[in-house]
C-alpha cells in the first residue's frame, strides 16, 4: 500500500534523476540523502495516527481500519512512524505529513505472510513482535509519502539496522505500479522467502548478508532469576513442598506461612529443570534471606552457592548493606562461604530443626536504587533496572483523553 513521489526516491545526491535502480541507490547506501534532512521522522498517539491514515485514505484503497493501526501500534510502538517536513515540523505540537507502516512479524507471522495465511489488513497481534522482540521478518504494511517527504522512507527503514533487526529481511507487497517501482532503488527484488517456503507475490529485501559473524559463547547451564510469573511460583512452590515438606516433614502451615505475598523469590533453573529457590524478604534496615533450597539432585554442586550470590546481588542493588539470615546449623558452611557470619550465641527452633542467626554487613551496590534515580528506572521490573521497562516505553504513547464524565 504505498503512495508517494518516485522522482524524489530515483533522484541523486548531485540532484539528477536515475534512469534505472543502481547499487549505490540500495537501502544500505542510502545514508547521506540531501533531501532526507529536509525530513523529521516520529512516533505519534492513537489520534495522530487516525488523522494520518484518514488523510492517506483518498490515495490508498483499501486501507486496514484505524483502530487497526492503533492497535498494533499499542503493541509494538516501532511499527507506526510519522513524517513530516522539517520546516514544518513543531516538537511542541508534532503534526506528520506522512507516514510509514510496518508489521515486525514473529516465525509464525513471518511463515503466514509467505504462504498467505496472515490477513495483512487485519493482523492478530500474535503474530506480531514486541518492541523488545527480535522478529523474523519485516512487513511494509504502509506507506503515504507524497513530495518532499518520500525521501524519510529509507530513513523508517533505517530505523530496523539497530542490533535487535540486524539481519532481518523486509517484505512489501506493492498494489500500484507505483509502489512497485519505489521498492527497486530501495534494494528490493521482486519474489520472497522464508523458512524453505517462497512467494512471486511480494518484494523483498534480503538482508541476511548482514548477520555478524556467529561467535561461540559457553552457555552457562544454570540461572537464577526473579519470579514474574505464576508458572514460576508453581515450581518454587513444588520445590518447597518436595524438600522441606517432603524430606524434613515440615507441616504446610508453617511451609506456606502466609510471607509469600510480601517478598521476592528467586527460582534457579539447570539446563532449563527448576533445581532451587529462595525467599527474600524486606525491613526498614535490613533484608531477610530464607527458604533456600536445593533439590537433591543438584546438592553438592554449588547451587546454593549461586542463589546465595544472586539474592545479595539484589539486595544490594535495592540499597541494602545488611542481610539476615536462620541458618539450620547444619549447613552453616554454606552461608559462611559467602560471607555470613554467626550472631552471638543465640539459638532459634523451629519445624524440628535448629537453627542460629547469620548476618552479612556488606556495601550498598554503587548503582543502588535511590530517590534520585530517573522515576522510569524504578518502576522497571525487579532486577532489571539496567534494562528500558515496559511502562517507559509505553510513554510514547503520551497521555490518552479520559472518557466524558470520569475524573
Amino acid at each position: 500500500m504505498t503512495a508517494l513521489d518516485l522522482s524524489l526516491i530515483r533522484k541523486t545526491a548531485a540532484g539528477k534523476t536515475s534512469p534505472a535502480p543502481s547499487a549505490e541507490h540500495s537501502l544500505d547506501k542510502m545514508t547521506d540523502r540531501q533531501l532526507a534532512k529536509r525530513t523529521v521522522i516520529f512516533t505519534v498517539d492513537a489520534a495522530g495516527i487516525a488523522g494520518l491514515v484518514d488523510a492517506a485514505r483518498e490515495d490508498i484503497p483499501g486501507l486496514t481500519s484505524n483502530e487497526m493501526f492503533q492497535r498494533v501500534a499499542n503493541h509494538n510502538p516501532d511499527t507506526f512512524w510519522a513524517i513530516a517536513r522539517r520546516d514544518r515540523f513543531n516538537i511542541a505540537a508534532p503534526k506528520g505529513d506522512g507516514f510509514l507502516a510496518v508489521l515486525p512479524l514473529t516465525h509464525e507471522g513471518t511463515r503466514g505472510l509467505i504462504d498467505g495465511g496472515l490477513n495483512t489488513k487485519k493482523p492478530e497481534l500474535r503474530f506480531v513482535a514486541r518492541q523488545s522482540e527480535r522478529p523474523a521478518g519485516i512487513y511494509v504494511w504502509a506507506i503515504h509519502a507524497k513530495g518532499t517527504i518520500a525521501a524519510a522512507i529509507p530513513l523508517v527503514l533505517e530505523k530496523f539496522s539497530t542490533p535487535l533487526y540486524r539481519g532481518v529481511n523486509i517484505y512489501s507487497r506493492p498494489i500500484t505500479k507505483g509502489g512497485l517501482r519505489v521498492l527497486e532503488p530501495l534494494g528490493f527484488t521482486p519474489g520472497a522467502h522464508y523458512d524453505g517456503l517462497f512467494t512471486p507475490n511480494l518484494q523483498m529485501f534480503d538482508r541476511s548478508g548482514d548477520l555478524p559473524p556467529v561467535r561461540v559463547v559457553n552457555h552457562d547451564p544454570v540461572t537464577v532469576e526473579v519470579v514474574r510469573s505464576m508458572d514460576e511460583m508453581a515450581r518454587v512452590i513444588a520445590i518447597r513442598g518436595a524438600i522441606y515438606m517432603g524430606e524434613q516433614r515440615c507441616p504446610f502451615e508453617e511451609e506456606f506461612d502466609g510471607n509469600d505475598f510480601s517478598a521476592t523469590h528467586l527460582i534457579c533453573h539447570k539446563d532449563g529443570e527448576p533445581v532451587g529457590c529462595m525467599r527474600i524478604r524486606y525491613f526498614a534496615g535490613f533484608a531477610k534471606l530464607e527458604r533456600l533450597a536445593v533439590r537433591h539432585e543438584g546438592r553438592g554442586s554449588g547451587l546454593a552457592g549461586r542463589i546465595l550470590d544472586a539474592a545479595i546481588d539484589l539486595c544490594r542493588k535495592k540499597g541494602y548493606s545488611i542481610l539476615y539470615a536462620h541458618s539450620q546449623k547444619r549447613f552453616l558452611k554454606v552461608w559462611e562461604s559467602r560471607g555470613f557470619k554467626r550472631m552471638g550465641s543465640r539459638e532459634l527452633v523451629f519445624s524440628d530443626f535448629d537453627y542460629v542467626e547469620v548476618k552479612l554487613e556488606t556495601e550498598k551496590h554503587p548503582q543502588s536504587i535511590t530517590l534520585d534515580d530517573d522515576p522510569y528506572v524504578i518502576i522497571r521490573p525487579e532486577g532489571r533496572w539496567d534494562t528500558p521497562g515496559v511502562l517507559e516505553k509505553s510513554s510514547r504513547r503520551g497521555v490518552c483523553q479520559p472518557a466524558a464524565g470520569v475524573r
